[in-house]
């Protein structure tokens, strides 16, 4: 799929467009506001002019004690009702010019491999993952081949139309160096263009694999904040 037949207007709001679009079945919604069910993924959809209904709506979805989350907001927050937890500089790059590759090497991961891949990402903090993440695509995987232990994986995470959000990128200490997330990115990538679509990914603005991101041809699309809030 070439970049001209690409339309990259749905990555300006990404997690709205899934939320309201092809994850809408992993989805649950109040309003103008989305989020995906609590055991796949944290992250809410919702305009960036919020309106005070937009936060109770999003208040609702959180449930009193619990972390919502807002990408790129742009008005005022209540004066009451939220408290801010954390914020991010959350850093997104297209990747319909990045090379693919299949990896015989690598295994894709199902329910089963859950708690192993579970294990890895509490060790390795690429950022969530909850007991159905891996419903929302093909997650892939290396493992030691002489013991079988999982160390390293990545996969599919977000689905707009035309692109998938790879996610999940990390490696076991034991195994860095090895280039283990070069090429479970590139296959990954190869799995996203199989099946019609192209790349792209997330991460924070200090993460050191964005060096490795961009020489693998990924291209800075946004830099945008995303908030914790716990709900009140």
């Amino acid at each position: 799929m070439s970049a001209v037949e690409l339309d990259a207007r749905v990555l300006d709001d990404p997690f709205t467009v899934a939320l309201r679009g092809p994850q809408a079945g992993l989805a649950r919604t109040v309003g103008r506001i989305s989020t995906f069910l609590s055991d796949v993924s944290v992250f809410y959809g919702h305009p960036r002019e919020t309106t005070a209904q937009d936060y109770t709506d999003l208040a609702e979805l959180g449930g009193p004690g619990n972390t919502v989350s807002l990408r790129d907001r742009r008005t005022p927050l209540p004066e009451s009702g939220f408290t801010s937890v954390a914020t991010f500089d959350l850093v997104q790059y297209r990747g319909d010019a990045v090379t693919p590759a299949a990896d015989p090497e690598l295994v894709e991961l199902t329910v089963d491999d859950v708690p192993e891949m579970t294990s890895l990402v509490e060790l390795t903090e690429p950022g969530p993952f909850l007991p159905r993440t891996i419903e929302m695509g093909t997650y892939l995987g290396y493992r030691e081949p002489s013991t079988g232990r999982l160390l390293a994986m990545a996969g599919q995470r977000l689905h707009l139309p035309g692109w998938r959000e790879i996610s999940a990128v990390c490696t076991h200490p034991d195994a860095r160096g090895r280039g283990l997330a070069r090429r479970l990115v590139a296959a990954v990538a190869q799995a996203t263009v199989d099946a019609g679509d192209a790349p792209f990914l997330h991460t924070t603005a200090d993460n050191p694999a964005r060096g490795l991101y961009e020489k693998m041809g990924f291209t800075l699309t946004s830099e945008v904040s995303l908030e914790i809030l716990r709900v009140e």
